[in-house]
């Protein structure tokens, strides 16, 4: 495949979507977890590198910044694309993965309150909080906030391979 980003990109978003489908496979609770979602950031990273590697290795490294960085971030891009696709699929076939995360959800806001905000203002807004997400009957995985999750972490993308592309070039210089 002459296409760098292409190649690594959907490998990556193999990789990722096997990576979590063993994670769901092994326990649905740790697919949730979030060191277990953070952790596939190192494939991310890698495939990132590496064809930023082949990239500047059939380019060379005096081009624009922009034409250097567009490799990894169109990996992640892609990446980021089949992990959400992935995810989205997963939750509609499976709306246990819902209910699992609305439960945690609401212990996380109890815990909140339990604790204490120090504010009778805070206090009330979860407790309204609460309130809604106990009065949640039909659950279904709505598709606005996965794409803006996954606009969100585009920005984030854009920084990593930005560092990515910076590095590889001062190394390159040197």
């Amino acid at each position: 495949m002459k296409n760098i980003s292409l190649k690594y990109g959907l490998l990556g978003a193999i990789a990722v979507a096997l990576y979590f489908f063993v994670v769901y496979t092994v326990d649905k609770e740790l697919f949730l977890h979030p060191v277990a979602q953070w952790a596939s950031m190192l494939l991310y990273v890698a495939l990132m590198v590496k064809a930023s590697i082949d990239d500047l290795a059939a380019n060379g490294s005096n081009r624009d910044f922009r034409e250097i960085v567009r490799t990894p971030f169109a990996v992640f891009i892609l990446i980021n694309l089949g992990y959400w696709m992935f995810y989205y699929g997963l939750h509609l076939a499976n709306p246990e993965l819902l209910q699992m995360e609305l439960d945690q959800q609401l212990a996380f806001l109890k815990n909140q309150l339990t604790s204490g905000t120090g504010d009778p203002e805070q206090a009330a807004k979860i407790r309204e909080q609460i309130q809604n997400l106990e009065g949640t009957k039909d659950l279904q995985q709505p598709l606005g906030p996965v794409l803006l999750q996954m606009t969100m972490g585009a920005l984030g993308g854009f920084a990593i391979a930005a560092v990515i592309a910076a590095a590889m070039r001062f190394k390159q210089n040197n």
